[in-house]
């Protein structure tokens, strides 16, 4: 009876920390994490979530046109070229 006792203590303590908005339960694997307004998933569900999105085939190609677009492509080279002009800047001076 005891075993009973303390869960029900535990279970109306943590129920008394999600009323008072102090935790909160993920909806998709029932971990409890602090809370933030609005967020109803932990981190954890959240990085599954967005990595089985991305795994998807239409996902995949809408990313692949976006990078084809030439004005992405031009702004990926100038970011490259950046980074490897600095770098042999730094190389030069050691």
């Amino acid at each position: 009876m005891e075993i009973i006792e303390e869960d029900d203590e535990e279970i109306r303590e943590l129920m008394l920390k999600i009323s008072n908005k102090e935790i909160t339960l993920c909806e998709t694997c029932d971990a409890f994490f602090d809370y933030v307004p609005q967020v109803k998933a932990c981190d954890e569900c959240k990085k599954k979530k967005l990595y089985e999105s991305r795994q998807r085939p239409e996902e995949k190609e809408r990313l692949r046109e976006y990078q084809r677009r030439p004005e992405v492509r031009a702004k990926v080279k100038a970011k490259r070229r950046e980074r490897y002009l600095r770098n042999k800047k730094l190389r030069e001076e050691e």
